[in-house]
């Protein structure tokens, strides 16, 4: 019987390499493929929740200067230390205006219209129907969480609308000294007296002209971007924790709105990084969003177009960036 001998072929030292080359090519090449996916779904997940974000936080915005007494708008250049009109406020880093109470008038504590026939000029009173100046005055302490008499501090004031209650229109010829911005005088507005009952409100001062639509306003208002702010200057004076902020390019990529404070009594936002003719700082902060890389505001006709850009970072190298604008127009 012939024995043969069984000889198993095994790899070469040369083919064990080009396996091993092959596979290292397909895993680098599986890695960027899945990396590749990655990035579409983060991109796509970013994309979809930005979107949500500046349509919710646009809306926000709209319905708050929906409530703007229209002549009041200025653009605040906190750099110049210097405020601009409201068709000038494309130039400004700051957006400011002045706003009616409009918790009163949903509760229908004031009409906003005047009874020219029924008003005495001798006595600064206007008749305004359909208006309780103790219902005002609880819904504002209400609002503003204070018991202090709303009249006697000048937490309200009355401004007219004008002749034609034209957004672009300037209702005094000296526009800084119109509604208080920075120090300045505020000869458009006009405080109530404490003295004021039922729908009789005593001015404190007397107009040089009235009209039958006026406004009663109790805050001011300020958007801003963390980039044009100074982070010490909201946390203690504003009291406000931005712990929740990791780093300065967050901060600066941070949108605040700023509220409950009153140019007519010579005051500013808290948060604002000069006193600048003010005599003090005062109201609250809250954020309004993140991510935030731009914030612009231009005049439209009568209204106001805002943009507001959101970027986010979804790598950790930050080389892949997500950009969502939205823009909106208030009458």
């Amino acid at each position: 019987m012939k024995i043969e001998s069984v000889y198993k072929k095994g790899f070469t030292l040369i083919e064990m390499i080009m396996v091993i080359v092959i596979a290292g090519i397909l895993s680098i090449g599986t890695f960027i493929s899945l990396k590749h996916i990655y990035l579409r779904a983060a991109k796509s997940k970013a994309i979809n929740e930005l979107s949500q974000t500046s349509t919710q936080v646009s809306a926000q915005i709209a319905s708050l200067l929906h409530d703007r007494v229209p002549s009041s708008v200025i653009g605040y250049d906190v750099v110049k230390k210097e405020f601009y009109p409201v068709t000038d406020v494309s130039d400004a880093s700051i957006l400011e205006w002045i706003s009616t109470a409009r918790e009163a008038f949903l509760h229908r504590d004031y009409s906003g219209f005047v009874d020219m026939n029924d008003s005495v000029a001798t006595s600064d009173m206007l008749k305004s129907p359909d208006t309780d100046v103790n219902a005002i005055s609880q819904t504002i302490q209400k609002k503003f969480d204070t018991t202090l008499n709303i009249y006697d501090n000048d937490l309200v004031g009355i401004i007219f609308a004008g002749a034609f209650d034209n957004g672009n229109l300037i209702l005094s010829d000296d526009f800084n000294d119109s509604f208080g911005w920075h120090g300045n005088s505020a000869n458009a507005i006009y405080n109530i007296k404490s003295t004021s009952s039922g729908d009789e409100l005593y001015l404190k001062s007397h107009p040089n002209e009235i009209y039958e639509k006026y406004y009663l306003v109790d805050s001011a208002y300020a958007i801003a971007r963390g980039e044009n702010l100074d982070r010490n200057t909201i946390e203690s004076n504003c009291h406000y924790d931005l712990s929740f902020i990791k780093d300065e390019g967050d901060f600066n990529n941070t949108l605040f709105l700023f509220y409950n404070y009153r140019p007519w009594k010579k005051e500013t936002f808290c948060g604002d990084p000069n006193l600048f003719g003010a005599e003090s700082k005062e109201g609250n902060v809250t954020v309004l969003a993140t991510n935030v890389a731009g914030f612009r505001v231009n005049v439209v006709n009568s209204g106001l177009q805002f943009s507001i850009t959101f970027k986010k970072d979804i790598s950790s190298d930050k080389k892949h960036t997500v950009t969502v604008s939205k823009q909106k127009v208030v009458f």
